[in-house]
């Protein structure tokens, strides 16, 4: 059963999981246990989902029962003498009790009842054990064993020339797509998102044991009560988003500061709650940066915003695509470009995002160096995660 069950009437059902230490000194005992504690809610919404599912199992056997036209057999099995000496009461309404039916492990099991339940009334059907001593080759009979079947292949069973034209023209359809299977599956406009994929490292070294390590620290088990508030969190995405906002909207015709960020901010179109998540006296201290002097000491050379589209040919398939995207911001001179990136994202070292990022940054290099034919692009990411704003140089 699924850890979380979902009801309209009551709601969210969960399954509180602890881990319980169990102090043991034995080795072969485990140092904790796992225990799963199911809530009220989910009890409530398990037994409603399971008289459910049997609702559905009856209206299958009434469906099932009914497309017979003259005679129906069911056959189960089971010891005759377990069976009998069951009692199965009645609600005094003509039903069994809905204890009965939930008891019930099989369809065989709700058959049985109603027999024994209602055996003084006129049920339309009979009863009969066979032992094993019924169940003899002379008594039964034996099946003729028939050849098997040697082709399973239509092409030639009676069918008509078009009929096997159509089978002909199918197989080499099949043919066709596994053979282009990669150029069928390629989108014809991807974003630098969807690429970065393709340029990040194999294994994401977060969470990883690696043997001959020291062993992981075990863990605090901590339960927090769950937070009922109508105030919604601020994701780190609705941050990243206002942050590039922001800095798209600064007036960079003289230097920024903390009165002219404020204002900026106010015309970000978010909500107060992500705007107070912004530092702005850290986004201030980026252009105190080396590259920062250089954006304000370069207006007529910087672009912001800047979408753009390249076509690039995928290796597997051999089929062209389109890249689009938008870059964050550029200084175009005349035997070079500065790129730079601005990047939000939680990190502890500045190597991890330099690693995730590389790829994309190459592909806006790629961009802008075909389109302005100047080959050589330097490349920047701008940390804005940490206390402090880190430019780092690719």
């Amino acid at each position: 059963m699924s850890e979380v069950i979902l009801s309209r009437k009551n709601g969210l059902g969960l399954k509180y999981v602890a881990r319980v230490a169990t102090d043991a000194k034995e080795k072969y005992v485990p140092s904790t246990i796992k225990l799963s504690i199911p809530s009220l809610t989910y009890t409530q919404n398990e037994e409603e989902l399971q008289l459910a599912s049997y609702s559905e199992l009856m209206r299958l056997l009434y469906v099932a029962m009914t497309r017979a036209e003259k005679k129906l057999y069911l056959v189960g099995k089971g010891s005759r003498e377990k069976l009998e000496s069951k009692e199965y009461p009645t609600n005094g309404k003509g039903l069994l009790t809905r204890e009965t039916r939930l008891d019930a492990s099989n369809f065989q099991d709700w058959i049985w009842a109603i027999y024994q339940a209602f055996s003084k009334e006129d049920l339309h059907f009979t009863v009969r054990f066979e032992g094993e001593e019924d169940l003899t080759k002379e008594a039964i009979g034996e099946l003729e064993n028939k050849s098997q079947l040697q082709d399973q292949s239509q092409a030639d069973n009676r069918q008509s020339e078009t009929i096997k034209d159509a089978l002909e023209m199918l197989k080499e359809v099949e043919v066709y797509n596994q053979t282009h299977r990669a150029a069928i599956n390629l989108p014809s406009v991807q974003t630098p998102s969807q690429l970065k994929k393709f340029y990040e490292p194999v294994m994401d070294m977060e969470g990883v044991v690696v043997a001959g390590q020291s062993q992981l620290k075990e863990s605090t088990v901590q339960f927090k009560l769950p937070d009922f508030s109508k105030t919604k969190k601020v994701t780190g995405a609705e941050i990243g988003s206002a942050t590039h906002e922001l800095m798209q909207r600064i007036n960079l015709a003289k230097k920024p500061t903390l009165e002219t960020l404020t204002e900026a901010l106010e015309q970000v179109q978010v909500s107060s709650d992500v705007k107070s998540k912004i530092n702005l006296g850290k986004i201030l201290s980026f252009f105190d940066t080396a590259l920062g002097q250089e954006i304000l000491a370069n207006q007529d050379k910087l672009y912001r915003e800047q979408p753009f589209s390249m076509l690039k040919r995928d290796e597997k398939s051999q089929e062209n695509f389109v890249v689009r995207g938008i870059l964050d911001g550029y200084l175009l001179y005349d035997d070079k470009i500065a790129l730079f990136d601005y990047k939000t994202d939680r990190y502890e070292h500045a190597s991890q995002l330099i690693e995730r990022y590389r790829g994309q940054l190459d592909l806006y290099a790629e961009a802008l160096s075909r389109s302005y034919q100047i080959e050589t692009v330097e490349k920047y990411l701008i940390l804005l995660s940490k206390d402090q704003v880190e430019v780092v140089k690719l």
